[in-house]
């Protein structure tokens, strides 16, 4: 049986990983919304949403590298790298599930994923949020 007082240290040390996985989906259900309001109201088709959704992904990516680079207050270049890799993940987890996985833009998501929450740990490590 695992004692409170570990349970404690476990969730200390995940705390600002949840933070930023909640705040970079949260962020990503934002503008998602508004980019496929904006898609429909301008009357886009689906090939012309690859760039919009990118770009949603890199802003939701460095909002949540922001959040738990801030929460961790040094080495934002790595703790932003391993929120990056984790959002990937997720996504890409998600996507395989609903069988949904677009197997040519998977490096693309990866990158962007990756530098974005890089860059964004790094502010967020600088501007410490809490």
């Amino acid at each position: 049986m695992i004692k409170r007082k570990n349970e404690l240290r476990i969730y200390k040390r995940l705390r600002p990983f949840i933070k930023g996985t909640v705040t970079a989906f949260a962020v990503m259900l934002v503008f998602s919304l508004l980019t496929s309001l904006c898609a429909c109201v301008a009357g886009l088709s689906e090939e012309n949403t690859v760039v919009p959704a990118l770009i949603t992904l890199c802003i939701s990516s460095a909002a949540g590298g922001i959040i738990t680079g801030s929460n961790k207050g040094r080495n934002g270049f790595f703790w932003g790298g391993v929120e990056g890799a984790l959002l990937f993940l997720i996504i890409l987890t998600t996507s395989l599930i609903t069988d949904n996985a677009d197997n040519g833009q998977l490096i693309t998501k990866l990158l962007c994923c990756i530098i974005s929450s890089v860059a964004g740990g790094i502010i967020g490590v600088n501007l410490r949020i809490d």
